[in-house]
C-alpha cells in the first residue's frame, strides 16, 4: 500500500485505539457511555470531512468550517452527555457545562472570524489537504482532541456520586476564570495588533505578551486544569487530569508552541528587538516562566 494512504489510515486506527481506551479506563466500573460519546466525536469529524473532502458534492476541498465544527461538535458532545447523565444535574455540573459553553463559542467563533477574513484560507492545511487521507486524519485527530480536552466534564456527567461544592471546587472555578481572561485577553490583543498596517511584519510584545510569549496557551492550559479540578472534586476520578495533560502536552511539545517559535525564529532571526524579547520574556508562564529557548 503506498505510504501517503498506509500512514494517515493507521493514525486513525491509533486513534480509534486510544479514545476507546480511555474510555475504557475512565469509566470503570464499566459504562458504556464514555465509549459511545467518544465514538461521537469522530463521527461528527468525518461527516463534515465528506464536504470538506470533496467526498459528496464534488467541491473543492476546504478547511474553512474545521475550527467551527470543532466548536459544534464540543457544544453537541457536552449536550449529549447532559442527555444522558444518569441524574438530576448539580450545581457544578451546570457550572462547568456553562464555562465549557462559554469557552467554546468565544474560541469557535475567534477562529471561524479570523479565518473567514483570511478567505477561508488556514496555512496550516495548503500541504496537507492535497492528500485525502492526511485531511481525514487531522478531521479525526479533531474528534480525539474534542473527547480528551471535554473528558473530565463528560466523566462528571456521568457520574452518580452526589458531593456537595468545597474548596478543591472553588479553586477549580477561580483557575477556571484566570486562565479563561488570560487566553481572551491574549487573543484579542494579538488580533488588534495584527489588524493594523503599521504592526505587518513586527510581532508583539505588549499587553499579557510583555509577560509571556504564550499567554493564550498558558490560559488554556490553566482553565482545563481549573474544570478538571472541580470534576474530580465531584467524580474522585483521576481520569479527569488527563484533559489538562493532554492539552499541556499538546501545546508544549506538539502543535502549540514549537511550531509558533519555529516561525518566529525564522522570521526574526536578524531582529535584535525580538532576540532581547526572546531572552527576556518566559516562554509560557507568567512571571516566573522559564526563558529563552522553547525547548523543554
Amino acid at each position: 500500500m503506498n505510504k501517503r494512504i498506509f500512514v494517515p489510515l493507521i493514525i486513525i486506527l491509533i486513534c480509534l485505539v486510544i479514545t476507546q481506551t480511555v474510555a475504557y479506563i475512565a469509566a470503570m466500573p464499566f459504562n458504556p457511555t464514555l465509549g459511545y460519546l467518544a465514538i461521537y466525536t469522530i463521527s461528527i469529524q468525518w461527516i463534515a470531512f465528506l464536504y470538506a473532502g470533496g467526498i459528496i458534492f464534488g467541491n473543492e476541498r476546504t478547511e474553512k468550517y474545521y475550527d467551527l465544527m470543532g466548536s459544534i461538535t464540543f457544544i453537541s458532545t457536552l449536550l449529549l452527555s447532559i442527555y444522558l447523565s444518569p441524574r438530576a444535574l448539580s450545581t457544578r455540573q451546570i457550572i462547568l457545562s456553562i464555562f465549557v459553553a462559554i469557552w467554546t463559542l468565544r474560541l469557535g467563533s475567534f477562529l471561524f472570524y479570523r479565518i473567514h477574513n483570511n478567505g477561508g484560507i488556514d496555512s496550516r492545511f495548503t500541504e496537507i489537504k492535497k492528500n485525502n487521507y492526511r485531511f481525514l486524519m487531522v478531521w479525526t485527530l479533531q474528534g480525539v482532541w474534542v473527547f480528551l480536552t471535554l473528558l473530565p466534564v463528560l466523566i462528571l456527567n456521568q457520574s452518580t456520586k452526589r458531593i456537595q461544592l468545597n474548596l478543591l471546587d472553588y479553586c477549580g472555578f477561580l483557575l477556571w476564570i484566570i486562565g479563561f481572561m488570560f487566553e481572551a485577553v491574549a487573543d484579542y490583543q494579538k488580533f488588534t495588533f495584527r489588524s493594523m498596517p503599521e504592526n505587518k511584519g513586527n510581532f508583539i510584545s505588549c499587553g499579557v505578551w510583555a509577560y509571556s510569549r504564550h499567554p493564550n496557551y498558558f490560559g488554556e492550559i490553566l482553565l482545563w486544569l481549573g474544570v478538571a479540578i472541580s470534576s474530580f472534586s465531584g467524580s474522585k476520578s483521576y481520569s479527569v487530569f488527563i484533559s489538562p495533560i493532554f492539552v499541556a502536552l499538546l501545546l508544549i511539545f506538539v502543535s502549540g508552541i514549537p511550531a509558533l517559535e519555529k516561525k518566529a525564529d525564522q522570521l526574526y532571526a536578524n531582529n535584535e528587538e525580538y532576540q532581547l524579547y526572546k531572552k527576556n520574556t518566559p516562554v509560557l508562564i507568567p512571571f516566573i516562566g522559564r526563558k529563552g529557548s522553547a525547548n523543554f
